[in-house]
């Protein structure tokens, strides 16, 4: 009698679940956006809104914004102004809320008009945590401020936690593609292209990079995966001033540093020579699966890191114009202190070819163990499938990165098993 009572239970119990989630699942609302629509309308596929910010008004978590195909021209003008400086189009601070365009298609939402005078634009300002945005395009991010250091953002993540980035691109325009800051976390930003961005002049063209991760102590577990970035005006991808680690995994970055910025392709960790404050305990980054070709700067960099800056395995740097690998690390924030070869980076299965192959690197023995340089290895373009470049930048497939022969060892030969194919 007592097993019965306690199978009864167990299966109140699972009915009650399965109840809530059902519940759930239909107290969930699809609300629709297009460009031809009207933020009086009642949010319907067939009265849609106009806004991504009436949208949200109007959403609670659980629900999904669905955008329409087109084009959406934003006006002059913006929501909110965030600590003083930041003139905001999108405040997203709304839990739980999925921005994602309608199945087949692929919106772009242009802020070309958007030119406050005196702010940096941001485009989407996120505080909120598990939102989640789908297959659409940002562009046209203007830069208006002439005279003293400034960037503006298609996306700024200020603080907001396990969001995901599935396939939106950032493009064509005066800003920073996608950047995790404050204590951010468990953030993935997933199969993203950030390209042919470039501030408006020298005070703004080294704060164009495509993908930053700047997060401060808790900013724990973000990952990049699958992203790419090519011909902006800064870095590829930077973690300068991150106080936790991160992981870039099967990332590509091409000829950035287009217009007088540094020009990395993976600048990873590191404080400079500012003097800035660092975390009493310094991240290790993890880079692994990355390919880096034809940047201005270095392929990847380690970015004076007081300490080991990451655990490097199967990269593949091509030709980038200071050095492949440069391993620059510090020991300390000021001047003196902050600029010595690195003795602490590991590195595993790594190919460079082309240029100067590796820069401020004094490690030896098993850290650096299995790489081509360390094992005697000299590549030559009749290694490779194919040495062009440019098919880095050839459309994805379903959101996948393309399938190129760039930098891919012809089967046999001694290149094979290193690199990032």
């Amino acid at each position: 009698m007592q097993i019965m009572k306690i199978q009864n239970y167990l299966l109140g119990k699972a009915l009650a679940a399965a109840s809530l989630f059902v519940a759930s699942s239909v107290l969930a609302t699809s609300w629709y956006v297009s460009p031809t629509g009207s933020d009086s309308n009642s949010g319907s596929s067939s009265k849609p809104l106009a806004t991504i910010m009436k949208a949200q008004s109007l959403a609670a978590s659980g629900d999904t914004v669905y955008l329409n195909a087109g084009t959406y021209k934003m006006a002059n003008s913006y929501n909110s102004i965030q600590e003083s400086v930041y003139a905001v189009v999108n405040l997203i601070n709304k839990n739980g809320i999925t921005y994602k365009a309608v199945s087949g298609t692929r919106p772009v939402l242009d802020f070309s008009a958007v030119k406050p005078s005196g702010y940096r634009v941001v485009a989407f300002w996120v505080t909120a945590s598990s939102v989640t945005f789908q297959a659409f395009d940002v562009v046209g991010v203007q830069e208006t401020i002439t005279d003293k250091n400034n960037g503006s953002d298609g996306f700024l993540v200020r603080g907001g936690s396990s969001c995901t980035w599935n396939q939106v691109n950032v493009h064509d325009g005066m800003c920073l593609g996608i950047a995790l800051t404050k204590a951010a976390k468990n953030n993935l930003v997933y199969q993203c292209d950030c390209y042919n961005l470039t501030g408006l002049n020298s005070y703004s063209y080294g704060n164009s990079d495509g993908f930053g991760c700047h997060v401060s102590a808790g900013g724990t577990g973000n990952v990049f995966r699958q992203c790419r970035a090519w011909n902006n005006s800064d870095d590829g991808f930077d973690c300068i001033n991150c106080a936790e680690s991160v992981t870039f995994d099967h990332c590509w970055s091409y000829k950035n540093g287009n217009n007088g910025g540094d020009g990395n392709g993976f600048k990873v960790g590191g404080w400079g020579c500012s003097g800035g404050t660092m975390p009493s305990q310094i991240p290790v980054h993890t880079v692994e699966y990355c390919l880096a070709a034809d940047n201005s700067s270095h392929g990847f960099y380690a970015n004076h890191q007081p300490g080991q800056a990451a655990n490097w395995t199967y990269n593949t740097s091509y030709d980038n114009s200071s050095a492949d690998f440069d391993m620059l690390e510090g020991t300390g924030n000021t001047s003196s202190t902050c600029s010595v070869a690195g003795t602490k980076e590991v590195m595993h299965y790594n190919l460079a070819y082309k240029g100067t192959l590796t820069k401020d690197l004094n490690e030896s023995g098993s850290i650096v163990s299995n790489n081509t340089w360390t094992s005697g290895i000299t590549p030559a373009d009749s290694d490779f499938q194919s040495v062009d470049a440019t098919q880095m930048t050839q459309a994805r497939s379903g959101g996948n990165l393309p399938t190129i022969t760039f930098m891919h060892p012809k089967s046999g030969n001694h290149c094979v098993g290193y690199g990032c194919f």
